[in-house]
């Protein structure tokens, strides 16, 4: 008899025990300290913050860029690039429109120095592309104060 008592009351602390546990974890219990804490840090930089809720906001830089290029035959070749930015700041979105002269022309400067066989590869337009973000973050640096431009994507890249 004193076994079963034993058992039932090893049971029932087993199972209080999971129970709150699970409360614990799920944060009914005031858990979760870990990742309150880590949310408390982040709140020094509000501007982060807030530009991490934006949703990301997409600008084709239109028409396609078209650049002759040689290949190592000597033979001409056109690579045709159709680009996209991407930023969360409206204001950035304005900036690039207005400044779109400047950022297109240094991009076709860049483009048509780049031989086939550099961008040929995967390496080689993962490269590029950097390459094509660092000029636009620097003209938006130098003309509105703040690089604002997240990525850049190749959203066609043709070499013929």
């Amino acid at each position: 008899m004193t076994k079963l008592i034993i058992v039932l009351v090893v049971l029932q602390l087993v199972m209080f025990g999971g129970f709150g546990a699970f409360l614990h974890f799920s944060g009914a219990l005031g858990g979760g300290t870990a990742h309150a804490e880590s949310g408390a840090a982040d709140k020094g930089h509000p501007e982060e913050e807030e530009q991490e809720k934006a949703p990301p906001i997409y600008i084709g830089l239109e028409p396609a860029f078209v650049v002759n290029s040689a290949d190592q035959s000597g033979a001409s070749r056109f690579m045709q690039v159709t680009i996209q930015v991407m930023t969360r700041d409206p204001e950035i979105e304005e900036a690039v429109n207005t400044h779109m002269p400047v950022i297109r022309n240094s991009i076709v400067l860049l483009l048509s120095s780049q031989s086939v066989e550099s961008v040929s590869g995967v390496e080689g337009k993962e490269k590029l592309r950097a390459e094509v973000l660092d000029r636009i973050r620097a003209i938006l640096e130098e003309r509105t104060g703040k690089p604002g431009v997240e990525e850049v994507y190749f959203t066609s890249f043709v070499i013929q």
